[in-house]
């Protein structure tokens, strides 16, 4: 039959709000004497036990897929933390994974930048040629038509009082424009609540539909659909942000594996069966802590019982050690990894494709990596085969199975992607990763083809839904994983496990080791910066840079189950003497708060430099000449015009995306700390 498409919305888009920091959990935790500075809190949360999970007996676990596959062809006293709670998922860093045991002292890459384009775009419009209000046609090869008054399955109209999807809380009201509206609640239970007593509805009238489909410029409640036979459910350029970090708060934040276990879950809860499929780009470091990213973060996928998944270019920077432990595996049939043109030292290794069978479906899908799109040249172990020819080699073993769908992920540029499937002509949608900013809410046509296009959007922060039917329209629509879907606590065990690992390695086991700063000067603390400059220290004491260290000693009660005072992409901008954005300790910067507690907080000398020789010569510790004490003073100015450009170091787009408002720095964030003259 020939399938149309009808495209529908649930976005709920974050609303960004102006705040100085986090604030630190609200239970009185232990606190251990910093001298004049104050105390700091140490007790460290306990992690998650299984009796929190509210999906210990959820009402429908899906069946495992038929799957087929086939092969390539080609303070100021020591501080001293308590020992970790009971509670505490302690991991043997030598019994999850292993590390590559020629890995450099510089784990980080000299390109570990902030992606541009971070920033949640003020607005998404419909994409070229999908005229609002109107179905857009998807026709799969093998299937006859079906027109858009076909009438789906009878069934309960949605109450317009109760969410439809157990542990989601919607907004049914259908609206022209997306909204900070969108993300709010209107009742019911809200995700991650006790699925069994939030009522089911499988089916709507088609009415409802209509009525629903025919307003397409705005959020549609995907749990209005009929219950479909098959839900394909796609992500992609997670990118290394497994969990929004929750600095500018978590309400402003979308993504992480947390919420969209929650989204999956919920969809099952319904009936709904499943088949996630994930892009790739797991990753976006090289080094120790992206190694064990990556695994953790294919542990998750499985854990969300994922189906298929491709690579990006950040994946094959890791050793094909890494890749292989992943994607290879005793059948073919079991392999997550799926790639046309990807090989991984033998073509036997990983599958070429996947047919997977569900519920009288039949769902073909393959993946291609753009070699043009890789900044670094892949491990020698990694081929990386013409895309082209991959993909049409690909597209004749699925036919060859007679499958009812197509599906074909790619990761490269928009432009590549669509002509390839110019090319190759017979895939029933092409899935993009590789650009920034957020998924439109209709999918592409593609000038030439009868294939769609949809797009995964950047750091996990969008899941695409796509519904089969077999005797009704397909539907589509892009779902924003705000705080609207609650962390579900299976992967925060999974966080538990991640951060206790990352603990138990050290920095020493992750590689790290303190390099000389640029001035090649050395770190002294705030407090000896408020020996002088009293009335800049007082400013600072009051600030929320003071308690820095503390918010991830002891996050807040959002995540207040999990500490992050070992993980070094938290560190680097929550102590004093590290690297913001390359992740790693300067000597005499920060190490532990046992033997650094005079550089807890983000203290002075992020911002003014080292300060250790400034410090010496003015108390006479060190003999210096006028000149030279004129210039380390003039050494540790930061004049306002600079200042900006110095705080975008930590308060980048990715944790502070209200500071790159305009006028923010100057009306808001300045005054916070603004501190002029030698006192």
């Amino acid at each position: 039959m020939k399938l149309v498409v009808y495209v529908s919305l649930y976005a709920a888009s974050a609303s960004f709000l102006v705040v100085a920091g986090c604030s630190p959990q609200g239970s009185p935790p232990r606190q251990v004497d910093r001298g004049p500075a104050g105390p700091i809190d140490l007790d460290p949360p306990s992690a998650l036990s299984d009796a929190d999970s509210p999906w210990s007996d959820r009402p429908v676990e899906p069946a495992t897929p038929a799957v087929t596959s086939s092969s390539p062809v080609q303070p100021s006293s020591p501080v001293q933390p308590s020992p970790p709670s009971p509670s505490d998922q302690a991991v043997d860093p030598a019994s999850a994974f292993v590390l590559p045991p020629d890995l450099p002292d510089d784990e980080v890459s000299p390109d570990d930048e902030v992606s541009p384009g971070d920033e949640v775009s003020p607005g998404d419009e419909d994409s070229p040629g999908d005229e609002a209000g109107s179905p857009t046609a998807f026709r799969p090869a093998a299937s006859p038509a079906v027109g858009p008054g076909s009438t789906p399955a009878a069934g309960p109209e949605p109450s317009a009082s109760e969410p439809s999807v157990p542990g989601v809380a919607f907004n049914n009201s259908l609206r022209p424009e997306p909204s900070a509206a969108d993300s709010s609640t209107s009742g019911g239970t809200r995700p991650g609540g006790d699925l069994r007593d939030t009522p089911r509805t499988d089916t709507v009238s088609v009415a409802d539909v209509a009525g629903a489909e025919a307003d397409m410029g705005g959020p549609i409640d995907y749990a209005a659909w009929p219950r479909p036979d098959v839900t394909l459910v796609f992500s992609g350029q997670q990118h290394g942000y497994i969990e929004p970090c929750g600095c500018t708060g978590l309400d402003r934040q979308k993504g992480g594996v947390a919420r969209r276990f929650t989204l999956l879950e919920s969809l099952r809860a319904m009936g709904w069966t499943t088949l996630p499929i994930d892009t790739g780009n797991l990753i976006r470091r090289y080094g120790s802590q992206g190694h064990i990213k990556f695994h953790r973060s294919v542990e998750a996928l499985k854990k969300m019982d994922y189906v298929a998944v491709g690579f990006g270019p950040d994946d094959v920077r890791l050793s094909v050690n890494d890749l292989i432990q992943e994607a290879a595996q005793e059948s073919s049939e079991k392999s997550l990894y799926v790639s046309a043109n990807v090989v991984l030292l033998d073509p036997s290794l990983m599958p070429t494709y996947k047919i997977v069978r569900e519920n009288d479906w039949g769902v073909g899908m393959t993946s291609i990596l753009d070699p043009d799109f890789l900044e670094d040249e892949p491990a020698p172990e990694i081929q990386i085969l013409p895309t082209v020819e991959s993909a049409r080699a690909s597209l004749e073993k699925i036919n060859a199975e007679s499958p009812d769908f197509r599906v074909l992920t790619y990761f490269g540029k928009e432009e590549a992607a669509q002509e390839i499937i110019r090319q190759v002509p017979g895939f029933d949608l092409l899935v993009v990763s590789g650009g920034y900013g957020e998924p439109t809410y209709q999918p592409k046509a593609i000038e030439g083809s009868e294939t769609k296009m949809i797009v995964t959007g950047d750091k996990g922060m969008y899941v695409g839904l796509v519904a089969l039917y077999d005797d009704a329209p397909m539907r589509y629509a892009r779902v924003a994983l705000t705080d609207e879907f609650t962390d579900a606590p299976e992967m925060r065990r999974l966080m538990t496990a991640y951060q206790n690992q990352l603990r138990d390695l050290g920095l020493d086991g992750l590689g790290l080791t303190p390099k000389a700063h640029p001035s090649g000067r050395e770190f002294v603390g705030s407090e000896t910066c408020g020996e002088c400059h009293t009335t800049a220290y007082e400013i600072w004491e009051a600030s929320d840079h003071f308690l820095a260290t503390e918010h991830i000693v002891h996050p807040p009660e959002e995540r207040g189950d999990i500490a992050r005072h070992f993980d070094p992409e938290c560190i680097s901008c929550h102590v004093t003497g590290w690297n913001p954005q390359k992740y790693f300790p300067f000597e005499s910067g920060y190490l532990s708060l046992e033997s650094s507690a005079h550089l807890t907080g983000n203290g002075c000398e992020n911002c003014h430099g080292p300060g250790a020789r400034h410090a010496a010569a003015e108390m006479g510790d060190i003999d210096v000449t006028e000149d030279e004490q004129r210039m380390l003073r003039t050494e540790m100015q930061l004049p306002l015009e600079s200042a900006r450009e110095k705080c975008m170091e930590c308060h980048d787009l990715d944790n502070s995306p209200d500071f790159h408002e305009e006028g923010a720095f100057e009306d808001i964030y300045w005054p916070e700390v603004a501190h002029e003259g030698v006192d």
